[in-house]
């Protein structure tokens, strides 16, 4: 029984090992230095480190999509009758954006702290969204709306340099 590391990189650029997998060396008894023991186990955590980087560049796209959106609709607002984008002013679109924002950095972060056990990420995470769905679900209600901008703001960027932090945390260090 051998022990093969995968390691990953840490915000430094250091390596850091993330996961250390077991495997039987039974049927690559005619391969040398180990090369081929654990491929299948480092082809699926490479996968995953593919997938959770893909969702990374979404939550990141979405977030600044959000942002652009909250940051800029008090000055187009006066245009969008005349374009025909009226939906972009309705609280539906915050929603939709709040609920992509949402989904992709569960389906990214958690899968990454998973994999990295950096308990930072998760904060920032849940820091971001809590801001972010806060800003969304309450502005009007509880919340005063003049506060709306400013939570939804620093929210996204929050969340944009956690997803930055996560894909760099879980991707491979070595060439493919």
């Amino acid at each position: 029984m051998q022990t093969v590391q995968v390691k990953v990189k840490d915000l430094e650029g250091q390596g850091h090992c993330c996961h250390s997998l077991a495997e039987s060396n039974a049927g690559n008894s005619s391969q040398t230095g180990g090369q081929a023991l654990g491929q299948s186990s480092h082809a699926r955590l490479h996968a995953t480190a593919v997938a959770i980087g893909w969702l990374d560049n979404l939550g990141m796209a979405t977030s600044t999509i959000c942002l652009i959106h909250c940051l800029l609709m008090p000055f187009v607002i006066t245009m969008l009758p005349i374009l025909g984008w009226q939906c972009l002013e309705s609280k539906n679109a915050h929603h939709l954006l709040a609920f992509f924002v949402f989904s992709f950095a569960l389906f990214a972060i958690v899968p990454g702290y998973l994999k990295h056990r950096r308990s930072n990420i998760l904060l920032s995470m849940l820091a971001g969204l809590s801001l972010v769905l806060i800003a969304t679900f309450l502005s009007g209600h509880q919340l005063p709306e003049r506060l709306e901008l400013p939570m939804i703001t620093i929210g996204n960027l929050i969340l944009v340099a956690t997803h930055w932090q996560n894909r760099k945390l879980s991707a491979c260090e070595h060439e493919h």
